[in-house]
């Protein structure tokens, strides 16, 4: 399974890139550092500098310019599109950890090297500013969709995540979720041992099974209602909102190589289908969000708070909030739930190809999980604190194959990275993939490799 570009360029707009560059630049303190140099350009800075600023070259004498022709074609040489991975890996070859790269309408100076990557977080400001993605931020002015916390910028997107961090990313309250993904999960594997295994007798994959059950998970805890997608018979909308979620990321790959201008103009497929895609997808997230609030004013209990503190009503809690509009809960509710559908069913696929190519690995992680989880036991956060092995094999899964390969960040201050100027304003894309492959940081870096406990 090769990486897309369509999720590559998706993936640009999350903040997980953020987590991923402060895994990297913990690198530094285990492995070889890089002989690249990275610092912020701060004279009040007090910490060791390891390049002189007399040695430090101008912006210009960045390497890696080349037309938009020479691009394409170097491109195609390497895979086409759909290997953009192999374009960066021989681009790195060549021009080291630092260089200019223009991709479509992402242009910038590709980082490749931990410590550049944490000049770059130190520089990105209150508010780490993204590329900002046109086509998508232009569908959504077209169609009259405001911003969610995937696409707003600012103090809006600030505001946004300020709303969803109690119920989504605090430990205690993902821990909260943990009997709902548990049933979750069983219906997967029921389904999986109900549907035949041989070729031909079945027209459901395991992406397509994968991909429902991390969309029942996320409408479990976002809407608090099961959709039965792991069901024989699957609701007919639910599986229109999975199939507007892969049209959209697959047809965004041409607005992010074709002029934008041009494909609006002539209402080029790519565009129509992208918008086309995406009213599917509010309209049935719209449809989501007022089932779960008329479900909580049926209730006789309208707390959204349950006996033991944790938020149970995600959406009501966003509207009681009063931080955001309709809109925005709408738009940020899209976001998260069409997230479902490929981030997490992507991560799981290529979990499940590693171990499955790695019987050994496969043997240990089963002998782990059945020595501390019982036979007819559930799965609970304190079985978890035990599973050393399990969480080992999904940070090296995710080392190979991570679902954020690279992030951009428009600098706010002037940083020197790689022993070059970088003044402020200039889109950085930070190459995590990369990294993760680097032979100065892991040894048989392209090998899933696993002996720890």
């Amino acid at each position: 399974m090769a990486l897309s570009p369509n999720r590559v360029l998706t993936l640009l707009l999350t903040r997980r890139g953020q987590t991923c560059c402060q895994s990297q630049s913990s690198l530094t303190s285990s492995v070889r550092r890089s002989t690249t140099v990275a610092q912020p350009v701060d004279k009040g800075d007090d910490r060791p500098k390891l390049i002189k600023e007399s040695e430090v070259k101008p912006f210009e004498a960045i390497p890696g310019q080349q037309s938009k022709l020479a691009t394409y074609i170097n491109v195609f040489r390497n895979g086409g599109l759909a290997r953009l991975d192999k374009y960066f890996t021989w681009r790195r070859k060549h021009l080291r950890s630092c260089w200019k790269e223009s991709i479509g309408v992402v242009s910038g100076v590709v980082v490749a090297d931990p410590s550049a990557t944490e000049a770059v977080v130190r520089a990105e400001g209150k508010y780490p500013r993204r590329l900002p993605m046109e086509p998508w931020l232009l569908y959504r002015k077209m169609g009259g969709y405001s911003l969610g916390v995937f696409l707003a910028e600012g103090e809006d997107w600030q505001r946004h995540r300020s709303v969803l961090l109690k119920p989504l990313l605090r430990p205690k309250e993902v821990a909260s979720h943990t009997d709902t993904l548990n049933e979750v999960s069983d219906d997967l594997i029921a389904k999986i041992r109900r549907v035949p295994a041989t070729t031909g007798k079945s027209s459901s994959t395991m992406d397509d099974e994968l991909a429902r059950w991390s969309m029942e998970g996320m409408a479990a805890i976002l809407f608090n209602r099961r959709l039965g997608l792991l069901s024989d018979s699957v609701d007919p909308l639910s599986e229109e909102f999975i199939k507007a979620s892969k049209d959209f990321f697959t047809y965004s790959e041409a607005l992010f190589f074709l002029p934008l201008k041009l494909q609006v103009k002539l209402n080029l497929p790519a565009w129509k289908n992208v918008r086309q895609a995406a009213k599917s997808i509010f309209d049935i997230t719209e449809f989501h969000i007022k089932e779960s609030i008329t479900a909580r004013k049926r209730s006789s209990d309208e707390s959204n708070i349950d006996d033991d503190g944790h938020i149970r009503h995600i959406i009501p809690y966003m509207n009681d909030s009063g931080k955001l509009t309709d809109g925005e809960i709408l738009a940020s509710t899209a976001e998260l739930f069409g997230a479902a559908v490929d981030t997490t069913s992507s991560t799981m696929v290529w979990i499940l190809d590693l171990l499955a190519w790695n019987r050994n690995v496969q043997e240990k992680l089963h002998e782990e999980i059945t020595g501390v989880v019982k036979k007819g036991d559930k799965i609970t956060q304190e079985h978890l604190k035990h599973l050393h092995y399990l969480k080992a094999v999904i940070r090296e899964s995710m080392r190979l194959y991570a679902v954020a390969p690279f992030f951009t960040r428009i600098l706010a201050s002037d940083v020197i990275l790689g022993g070059y100027h970088v003044p402020a304003g200039t889109t950085v894309i930070v190459h995590v993939g990369l990294m993760s492959r680097d032979p100065q940081f892991f040894d048989n870096p392209d090998k899933f490799i696993q002996k720890g406990g």
